[in-house]
């Protein structure tokens, strides 16, 4: 018997046994009480309104909709709701999962991460700084005009804020030092950037390419509801904060090569709907309103597992959760405090408790999966004696008093957290914000000891580490500064080889170890919920959720 089915084995017996078959309520009475709670507790968006009302999943919400469409549609819970459907206008992963439905880019990636070539046939680099991409032929956008380099300058140029009249993109950073693009001929056109930028190929996953005629025809505001993209799908319908609806476009290429089967997608639609609140994810899942949960936390994916029909889908996250320590002022100023809140915290029980397993302890800020990762950095382990000597030598022989600061869905962990810091003599008081309130916070340096998390889905470190550890990177929390990690966070941005990339950013870990402007790094789980219907799906590390390869049972 594997893990899972030991987890799953030992939940069900005492499920079994709570209460004498006669007194059993059935599953549909379960489902109707869990509607009742949650409805009483004013959870009843769209999905619990319809269930209340009686409303099943093909009823009268679907409009004007094509019934084939509506039948041969795959329904997602998404976990916020999305804002845009412009490309170039958004910074969250929960609009991107969609965007990359409806709009490919220059490159994209497998189930395993692996970057391939998607609008690109292929690419070189020459002299460092251009990168020269041959393009696919014969590809349509949904408008049915012809896919052409100038739609890729068009697209770059937008990013880099180079189009008058245009807001600067939040997406800006994630192409980095990109100067321009330059239409070679209609099916080549070359990046160019203003020094070496090794990762441009992986940077480019995270920019979709959209149509310039049209969106010039359409106007931004349009464009921002019914992007034209050249996905394996279009957009038929946008109800904001209700649903997105999405119908196959039968013009479609067929992806990449590298990831078979090559060809339009298999499904008629997918409908999109923002479900924010994880218990109006899991009733619609049962309910079978959705067939499709993401982004279960761990405490929920045990009771989704249990559910008649009902499986979770699971990949390594790599988004790493951490606690920070703010190096800028009193009281972790002083290295010795850092060091010590390292050797106050055992991630295992909090883990195994508190994240049920589904969670993996890390050495430093880097996922197993990231280049360089270093596996010489030491397990974190509890060391109590070790962590109040630190605490004296530093002037706190008495323990010391802290604010723990976290945003709301966090606080359990920052409650178990603090709960292991007061054996060590460090009295945390939690103190819960709203999540652009701390982040505001955050930025201002003005939090000393704060639970947090950033994600790093292109697997390069320079995702992460120049962006939290550099003096100058816009995430850091910190006030981390380091002159020797400064310069090797530069050199490694520029360069080339992989290789000697990779040993730069060893290098930084092994100082980011020894100054320990963070401590107890862990990374989730991505964990879906899917009903025995659907056929294809897997849950991804980079949480994105490609329709094109997934298919439902008749």
């Amino acid at each position: 018997m594997d893990d899972t089915a030991k987890r799953r084995a030992s939940k069900r017996e005492p499920h079994a046994k709570a209460a004498p078959a006669s007194k059993r309520l059935t599953r549909r009475e379960l489902l109707a009480e869990g509607i009742r709670l949650a409805a009483m507790a004013g959870l009843a968006p769209p999905a619990l309104a319809g269930l209340l009302a009686g409303c099943g999943p093909d009823d009268r919400r679907h409009g004007d909709l094509s019934p084939d469409v509506m039948k041969g549609s795959l329904r997602v819970a998404l976990d916020g709701d999305v804002e845009t459907l412009d490309p170039a206008m958004y910074r969250s992963r929960t609009i991107e999962s969609v965007i990359r439905n409806i709009c490919d880019g220059l490159v994209g990636r497998d189930a395993d991460m692996r970057y391939v070539p998607q609008l690109a046939a292929s690419w070189h680099v020459e002299d460092e700084t251009r990168w020269v991409f041959e393009l696919r032929e014969g590809v349509q956008f949904h408008s049915g005009r012809r896919f052409t380099a100038h739609d890729v300058k068009f697209t770059v140029d937008r990013v880099i804020g180079q189009i008058p009249g245009l807001p600067k993109s939040p997406r800006q950073s994630l192409i980095g030092p990109v100067a321009g693009a330059e239409v070679i001929d209609d099916h080549t056109v070359a990046i160019i950037t203003e020094v070496p930028y090794p990762v441009l190929d992986k940077m480019l996953v995270f920019h979709e390419i959209c149509s310039k005629t049209d969106f010039e025809e359409l106007g931004p505001e349009e464009f921002a509801k019914r992007p034209v993209g050249a996905g394996p799908f279009r957009v038929i319908e946008w109800q904001a904060g209700e649903r997105i609806v999405l119908e196959r476009f039968d013009g479609y290429y067929g992806g990449s090569p590298a990831v078979p089967p090559v060809g339009k997608a298999q499904l008629a639609g997918v409908i999109f709907r923002p479900l924010e609140e994880v218990t109006t994810r899991i009733i619609s899942l049962e309910a079978r309103e959705v067939e499709v949960a993401v982004n279960l936390p761990p405490d929920q994916a045990a009771r989704v597992e249990l559910l008649d029909g009902v499986s979770v889908s699971v990949a390594q996250g790599t988004k790493t959760h951490f606690v920070g320590l703010n190096c800028s002022r009193r009281p972790f100023a002083d290295r010795r405090l850092r060091e010590a809140m390292r050797y106050v915290i055992d991630p295992r029980p909090i883990i195994e408790n508190f994240l049920l397993g589904r969670a993996r302890a890390l050495p430093g800020m880097l996922v197993p999966m990231a280049l360089g990762y270093d596996h010489s950095l030491p397990e974190l382990k509890q060391d109590l004696a070790k962590a109040k000597k630190l605490l004296r030598e530093a002037g706190y022989p008495d323990g010391l008093d802290v604010v723990f600061d976290c945003e709301a869905s966090d606080k359990r962990i920052a409650e178990a957290l603090a709960g292991q810091m007061r054996a060590a003599g460090v009295r945390a008081e939690v103190r819960v914000w709203k999540r652009d309130n701390l982040l505001q916070q955050l930025r201002n340096r003005s939090r000393d000891l704060f639970l947090t998390s950033w994600g790093n889905s292109s697997l390069e470190p320079l995702g992460i580490l120049p962006v939290l550890f550099r003096s100058d990177g816009y995430g850091n929390y910190f006030g981390f500064e380091d002159e020797q990690a400064d310069r090797l966070l530069t050199e490694a941005e520029r360069t080339m080889d992989a290789d000697d990339r990779a040993a730069k950013y060893r290098e930084v870990q092994q100082i980011l170890h020894r100054e320990a402007p963070t401590c107890f790094h862990f990374a989730l789980e991505e964990i879906c919920g899917v009903t025995d219907r659907v056929v294809g799906f897997q849950a991804r590390s980079d949480g994105m959720l490609p329709m094109h390869d997934v298919s439902l049972k008749t």
